[in-house]
């Protein structure tokens, strides 16, 4: 994948190896005009990194569910470390029961 802007894609999408630093300017519109943006941006980075490097592995519809999951708990109070390991116990295999337990 290339790291410039394709007409073909829908609007708001840009290559995983952009940031939000050199995004397309139809993408970044009006953003970075106050401390909240900044901060919400700020605080999601690591959700959109690591749904970028899912999508590669496990496909979009995978990776929206996992950063999605992982953003939610960290609106209810997570820090991204907490939520993620979160969310990625969710599709590890689970450890066999004890014997007599279900």
């Amino acid at each position: 994948m290339s790291n410039s802007f394709n007409s073909n894609q829908p609007m708001g999408y840009y290559n995983q190896q952009q940031s939000a630093n050199n995004a397309p300017q139809q993408y970044m519109g009006n953003m970075g005009n106050n401390a909240q943006e900044q901060q919400v941006l700020t605080a999601i980075q690591p959700v959109v990194h690591h749904g970028m490097r899912e999508a590669q592995h496990l496909g979009f519809p995978h990776a929206l569910r996992e950063a999605t999951a992982i953003a939610y708990l960290m609106g209810q109070g997570q820090d991204f470390y907490t939520a993620w390991r979160t969310v990625e116990s969710w599709w590890r295999p689970q450890t066999p029961s004890q014997p007599g337990t279900f």
